[in-house]
């Protein structure tokens, strides 16, 4: 499942916020976009806005390139590695 830049923008504000689901399906109906689940909701509060907080090439690679938690994995994984090997 793909989701627009637009989209991607306003879950992430959303989240910031700490909007519940039902504010969140409100303002994304209001930007006319679809609606999100429950699932993907949680993933965007608990792990998404984590991952990109204080690091903006993070921001950048989830809005811009739609990139997935198991890619969020990989490299911050390749990140300690490299803070360990140094």
């Amino acid at each position: 499942m793909t989701t627009s830049r637009k989209k991607r923008r306003c879950l992430l504000a959303c989240a910031r916020k700490g909007m519940l689901l039902a504010q969140v399906n409100q303002r994304l109906h209001h930007e006319r976009l679809d609606p999100i689940s429950e699932l993907q909701w949680n993933l965007w509060i608990n792990y998404f806005v984590d991952i990109v907080s204080n690091d903006p090439y993070f921001e950048h690679e989830l809005i811009y390139n739609n990139r997935s938690l198991a890619w969020f994995a990989t490299e911050q994984n390749s990140r300690r590695t490299k803070l360990v090997t140094q």
